[in-house]
């Protein structure tokens, strides 16, 4: 099953087998009471209450600090149908996974595919890893901004990036 690494448990906290939750995920509301979740070490792990003021998480069968202190640093996943599931993107907006892999293309020529994202303040920059078709005259990787400027579409069954102006971009390396 692939899934996805949506949070990180820290120590117990109190009596009662709170534990901090290290929250990894754009979707933060998922962590509420009754979800279940996959750990690292294969439980399944579902949360009888959340403080999300705190970033406090208490799991069934886990009331007692002695209990609780055997999840500590094991990390929660969700799988990705669940994650398409309960997770609501806006347009325009995509998951990792599935930008992941996309090839970029400008017209009908390949640059390459998207090997990782890179979060800033202001957006996203894609790490495209540049494809052996074009010869050793450009730069092995670059990173293509998600931005109207660069990018004309995002086709996710096909994963087809089409761009524009990133081929300029590219030659500016």
């Amino acid at each position: 099953m692939n899934k996805i690494l949506v949070a990180k448990i820290g120590k117990t906290v109190a009596l009662r087998g709170y534990l901090r939750l290290h929250i990894l995920s754009d979707f933060p509301y998922i962590f509420k009471k009754n979800s279940a979740f996959m750990s690292s070490d294969d439980r399944t792990l579902k949360i009888k209450n959340f403080d999300k003021e705190k970033s406090l998480v208490l799991f069934e069968g886990y009331e007692d600090v002695n209990l609780a202190k055997d999840l500590t640093n094991l990390e929660l996943y969700q799988s990705l149908e669940d994650t398409k599931k309960y997770c609501k993107l806006n347009k325009d907006e995509f998951f990792y996974f599935d930008i992941i892999s996309c090839e970029i293309f400008e017209d009908s020529l390949k640059l390459g595919k998207v090997i990782d994202i890179l979060q800033t303040s202001a957006s996203y920059l894609f790490l495209v890893q540049v494809d052996k078709s074009l010869g050793q005259d450009f730069a092995t990787q670059f990173y293509l901004p998600y931005a109207d400027f660069y990018i004309e579409s995002v086709d996710i069954k096909s994963k087809k990036i089409y761009a524009k102006n990133a081929l300029e971009l590219l030659k500016s390396i």
